[in-house]
């Protein structure tokens, strides 16, 4: 069996998947990863929530940016990823002892990824856009529910534009989603959704 029949047939470790991701990275996108993670810090100081939220929202950014990365390279966003940025979204929602803020992101979460399932469903994207859309969701829920369509929007026509400077079809929207986020998150801290 040949390295490429191996890889087909068994699927590789998200590790394997980012450090591949990372290594087939061009330098710009290599500085844009570690721009969104300092971002996403810088986010997670300036948001109007509880300290265990923009905990969250920290490692949220990171582990989304990541995750774009990979995204970037095999047009699939890793589901463990995904599932520790929603994991980390929970704790920092749960921890905070808050039952609006439960509800709040978890309409969020139903809301951002409803949204985007739509998309799915006229085969626009698929479902790991749709985690990720719900884990932005839930994410920004958190702070500011009103900013959870913005977030999807911002994705979607950064999406789009993407897709029609580089005249593609078919684009990773998990670059886009990220950027959704932290833009709508951007807007939250600066008052203007509130």
């Amino acid at each position: 069996m040949t390295t490429i029949e191996t890889l087909r047939v068994t699927p590789a470790r998200t590790t394997d998947r980012v450090v591949a991701a990372w290594a087939a990275a061009h330098p710009v996108l290599r500085r844009a990863v570690l721009a969104a993670s300092v971002t996403s810090a810088a986010l997670s100081t300036a948001v109007p929530a509880l300290t265990p939220v923009r905990w969250s929202i920290a490692a949220v950014g990171v582990i989304l940016a990541i995750a774009a990365m990979v995204d970037v390279r095999e047009h699939k966003l890793p589901n463990r990823l995904l599932l520790g940025a929603f994991a980390a979204v929970v704790a920092g929602v749960l921890t905070a002892s808050s039952v609006a803020l439960v509800a709040t992101a978890t309409i969020g979460m139903l809301l951002g990824g409803g949204l985007v399932l739509l998309v799915h469903l006229t085969r626009g994207v698929g479902m790991g856009d749709v985690k990720m859309a719900g884990v932005v969701g839930a994410a920004v829920g958190a702070v500011e529910i009103n900013a959870v369509p913005v977030a999807i929007a911002v994705a979607a026509f950064a999406a789009a534009a993407y897709g029609l400077m580089a005249h593609r079809r078919a684009v990773p929207i998990g670059p886009a989603l990220w950027l959704g986020w932290a833009v709508s998150l951007a807007a939250c801290a600066a008052g203007w959704l509130s």
